[in-house]
């Protein structure tokens, strides 16, 4: 792994970091570029996915990094993506993937705590 990361780039390297926690190209090179544009991002972000190197990178990292529970969770992720984005796959197997990755992704979370440090001060300045 020491020789592969030696040959990417400081962003390229980032972005294997970022990719591998919700396999999001675009939201990965955002992250790893300090970029806040979407396009841009998604243009380099699939640029860097086709690359061999950066693949090989993804691939080592999380062999390396991810115990197998991750690596089946992962497989499970990039399953119902390929779903997700198959536009000949049934609607029905499509929204069933969305609603996966959904969970995954702890979107359906309807209570949500928040904590506030400090004081609320109210200023009452109507005449």
């Amino acid at each position: 792994m020491e020789e592969q990361r030696k040959k990417l780039t400081p962003v390229q390297k980032r972005f294997v970091k970022e990719y591998v926690i919700d396999f999001n190209g675009t939201d990965a090179y955002i992250r790893a570029s300090n970029t806040s544009n979407r396009k841009s991002a998604s243009v380099q972000a699939s640029k860097l996915l086709k690359m061999d190197k950066v693949k090989d990178a993804i691939d080592i990292y999380v062999k390396e990094q991810l115990g197998p529970l991750e690596k089946d969770l992962i497989g499970n992720v990039e399953f119902w993506i390929s779903i997700r984005d198959d536009p000949n796959a049934r609607t029905t197997d499509r929204l069933k993937a969305s609603e996966q990755l959904a969970k995954y992704r702890s979107m359906f979370i309807e209570k949500k705590e928040v904590a506030v440090e400090g004081s609320i001060q109210i200023i009452d300045d109507i005449k």
